[in-house]
């Protein structure tokens, strides 16, 4: 048996939510943030990283990092209205919380001009 400790894998909590509001997602936000620091407090390493409203489709993904089980508990304790848990992947996000569109703008492919190294 290994002594090391789990991967933390991740995982996204599928909700379909008819009626959602961007309120009642920060609200839920909140619990599941603190509903992780406490399944993470006993001993189950789970990380909340957001979650992504889709209004249209009343759809909210809960996007977590930690074991499928350490996920579930903290879902389950934050009343995520979640229909599944999927595992999942992502590409490197940027920071928009420093300002990434007004300050990488630039960078942008649209606004780079033939021969621009």
């Amino acid at each position: 048996m290994s002594s090391e400790p789990p991967v933390a894998t991740g995982f996204v909590a599928e909700c379909f939510w008819a009626g959602v509001t961007e309120d009642a997602v920060r609200a839920l936000d909140a619990r599941t943030e603190s509903s992780a620091t406490a399944v993470t407090r006993g001993g189950s390493p789970v990380r909340f990283l957001g979650s992504i409203l889709m209004r249209d489709d009343e759809v909210v993904l809960f996007v977590f990092e930690g074991t499928a089980e350490a996920v579930r508990r903290a879902a389950e304790q934050a009343e995520i209205p979640f229909e599944r848990i999927l595992e999942s992947t992502h590409s490197r996000w940027p920071d928009i919380a420093s300002g990434f569109h007004a300050t990488h703008a630039s960078d942008s492919p649209q606004n780079k001009h033939e021969g621009d190294q």
